[in-house]
Order: C-alpha cells, then structure tokens, then sequence
C-alpha cells in the first residue's frame, strides 16, 4: 500500500509575521528542528516504502531554499512542492479543494500507474515519527480507513520533560482512499475525523510519535497536553524508537 505522509513546512498564514523574518527567524528555527530530531526517524523507518511529501512557501528565499533542495536530494523519500505561498486558514475551500487537488495530483506523480488506493497521513515539521510508524500504519489500515494515532510522547525539549500520552482525537491522523474518492487528511479539524467520520483511534502499547514542546510551539505546552509526567526516557531509547542521536 502506498503511504504519503504530509508536512506543511513553511506556508504563510495570513495575519502571522514571515516564516523567514526575525532573527533568528521562525524558519530558521524549524528547519535547525527538523535536521536535528526528525529527519533521522524518517530516514531509519523499518517499512521505507512511503513518501514524505512537504508543502513549501513557494517564495522561500535562500538560503532556507537551498536547504531545503538539499534535503530534498539527500533523501530520496523527500518531495517538496513549492505550488503555494500562503495557506488560507480561515477559508475551508482553500484545504477541501485547493489543497486537496494538489495533494491528489502530487500522489498521482509519486506512486504507479496502477495505483488505485492509498494512505496519507499528516505530520508537523516538529513531530518524530516511531520508526515501525509506517510499518504500524499500514496494519492498522488493513482494518479500518481513518484513524487517529493516539499514543505517543510530548518532549519538552528545553527542560528534557516528558509527557506519556494517549490523545484518541489527536493531530496525527491517517486516511486511507480511493484515488477516485480521495480524502485528505488536511481537509478538516483532526478532531472531526473521529468524532464525525467515523474514524478510530489507534491506541498501541508502544509510543508511535513524539510532539516536541519548544518556544516556538508555546500552545503546545505541556500542562495544557493530555497524559501524565514521566521520567526522562533513556538515550537508548530514544535512539531505538526514534533514532534520535
């Protein structure tokens, strides 16, 4: 089964300073995240057939773009798609139709010809993927077409607090379709997909992802998160289940 995981990295919001003003700027920050405690879990996944499929400011300046290029030939799993600048929060067309055609046409590009299913599931450029994160997917959409992945970690990572989760209508929700009856992930609030889409979580035994908690992301806070403290889990382990080094 084909998997396109999808990350909005770097569009503008309307009402929201540039992603590459400031000093340092927010972009700067992101993508210093995303090198350092992400890329390596994609890149280490146990199932690598999938697609990371990243949707960039199409006016990325360098040497934020260069960076990004580089990524993007670095990892053969990496696609960027550079069709927008902005992305239209508060106009609900922009993500059901918009955005969805160009992800539709995008997965169209990636996969075979033959290719009448797949799954797409959404991410954030400061999220780690388990590394049996595709593997786990893929079996649990032998089961069922929308889910949500509940169980995982908050990591602050300026104080090194954790947070054992389990958020049944959380963010990182996965769709499986037809090409011909496609459904993004992007087209509603995450929460809508189970409470009005039938969908269903996943609660596993083992954490599936970390969320981190930086300055950058303060809503994500930690007391504001559902779970409980835990103590900081070992190097080992992070470098077993996320490959974070």
């Amino acid at each position: 089964m084909e998997h396109i995981i999808l990350i909005i990295f770097n569009l503008q919001y309307e009402g929201y300073p540039l992603t590459y003003e400031g000093d340092p700027s927010w972009l700067r920050q992101r993508l210093d995240i995303f090198k350092k405690y992400c890329i390596n879990a994609f890149a280490n996944q146990t199932d690598p057939n999938f697609h990371l499929l990243i949707y960039c400011d199409s006016t990325t300046p360098d040497p934020y773009k260069s960076e990004l290029l580089e990524l993007e030939t670095k990892y053969k799993f990496i696609n960027i798609c550079w069709e927008f600048s902005q992305a239209y929060a508060s106009d609900s067309n922009f993500w059901a139709k918009s955005f969805k055609n160009s992800v539709l046409d995008n997965i169209k590009n990636l996969t075979p010809p033959d290719t009448t299913e797949v799954i797409c599931s959404r991410f954030e450029n400061d999220d780690i993927p388990e590394v049996r994160y595709n593997e786990a997917v893929k079996l649990a959409h032998q089961h069922y077409d929308i889910i949500s992945v509940a169980k995982g970690l908050y990591w602050d990572i300026k104080n090194n607090q954790f947070l054992d989760s389990v958020f049944p209508t959380g963010p990182f929700i996965s769709v499986k379709s037809k090409l011909n009856d496609f459904m993004s992930p992007h087209e509603d609030e995450h929460h809508n997909y189970i409470k009005y889409r039938g969908g269903k979580p996943f609660i596993t035994e083992e954490n599936l992802w970390i969320q981190l908690v930086h300055g950058d992301n303060i809503w994500n806070r930690l007391d504001r998160m559902p779970g409980q403290l835990i103590p900081a889990p070992s190097d080992e382990y992070l470098k077993l289940h996320f490959a974070y080094e």
